[in-house]
């Protein structure tokens, strides 16, 4: 289970923190967990943040998953999490993909929907 906590820090922490997580492709919140995993010797079994942000990338994980799988407070920090990883915005999965095509051919009056 992961849980948000805040933490009190100066803005100019934050702000290089954000900076070189940008830089180094990572979140705050990883550098956090990972230091925090090193100085207490404690790992958690979870799924490579590489894997979730590219599933959710590619339309495999819903963002609710992508959220949950990655520690992110919201829909917001999964977005930002894409841009730092230089990934792309979702794509919507193929049945939701081809249920638009459906409905677009049905609305234009098209009698070779699927």
């Amino acid at each position: 289970m992961m849980r948000n906590t805040t933490f009190n820090l100066p803005d100019d922490l934050v702000q290089h923190a954000k900076a070189y997580a940008a830089e180094h492709g990572t979140t705050v919140t990883a550098l956090i967990r990972d230091h925090l995993e090193r100085v207490t010797g404690y790992r958690a079994a979870r799924p490579r943040q590489d894997d979730s942000l590219v599933a959710f990338s590619e339309g495999r994980m819903t963002k609710e998953a992508a959220v949950a799988a990655l520690g992110l407070r919201d829909y917001s920090d999964l977005l930002l999490a894409l841009g730092e990883r230089g990934l792309p915005m979702p794509s919507l999965p193929r049945h939701e993909v081809e249920a638009m095509a459906d409905t677009m051919l049905r609305l234009l009056g098209r009698d070779d929907a699927r």
